[in-house]
């Protein structure tokens, strides 16, 4: 695990913030040569919904964060804003908020942390399902509380939060793994 300070954190949501508005560039871009009349071409800035979700990655509430990017797109191999597969999701979350690096794939995310059980869970511990669209470890969420995970779901629904009991997550439930260091489960660190 890696534990990141609090400054390194605010390092990497600057980055963050200028990836996003690295991505709008090309628009930008078009549409100041489409008004080459104008003489300043302005920047635009960064969505609401960017802002809420810059706002939420920078309290250092994994819940919190996650819960800003309901609706976001679910792509399967994506990690970024534009678009989330599950384990992206995961990753880029538990990252961007307390600078914990994750492998990529959900299977590499089961065998890192340390396993606990349902009754040890806590918000910002990561749940993962079995044999969902192959077989073995295939999907992962973030437990939010109260019997209840975000994760990047499937095309069909993006992210989202969902119960772990509805029979299909029952079914497919492999385990829970705490993967944030002691020092991030204070009531501070998890609001």
């Amino acid at each position: 695990m890696l534990i990141v300070s609090s400054s390194v954190r605010a390092a990497r949501l600057a980055c963050a913030l200028s990836l996003s508005l690295l991505a709008a560039a090309p628009a930008v871009l078009a549409h100041s040569r489409h008004s080459a009349h104008h003489a300043h071409a302005a920047t635009p800035a960064p969505s609401g919904k960017v802002q809420a979700q810059n706002k939420a990655l920078a309290s250092g509430n994994v819940v919190q964060a996650a819960s800003a990017f309901r609706g976001t797109r679910y792509v399967m191999g994506g990690t970024s804003r534009s678009g989330f597969d599950c384990s992206g999701f995961v990753r880029f979350i538990l990252s961007a908020t307390d600078g914990v690096a994750l492998p990529r794939t959900a299977t590499e995310q089961f065998y890192h942390g340390a396993p606990i059980s349902m009754s040890q869970a806590q918000p910002g511990d990561l749940v993962f399902f079995k044999n969902t669209y192959k077989h073995g470890i295939s999907h992962v969420g973030i437990y939010v509380g109260g019997g209840q995970f975000i994760h990047a779901a499937n095309a069909h629904k993006g992210v989202r939060t969902d119960s772990l009991n509805s029979s299909y997550y029952q079914a497919h439930f492999a385990g829970l793994r705490r993967v944030l260091p002691a020092e991030m489960r204070t009531a501070g660190a998890l609001r």
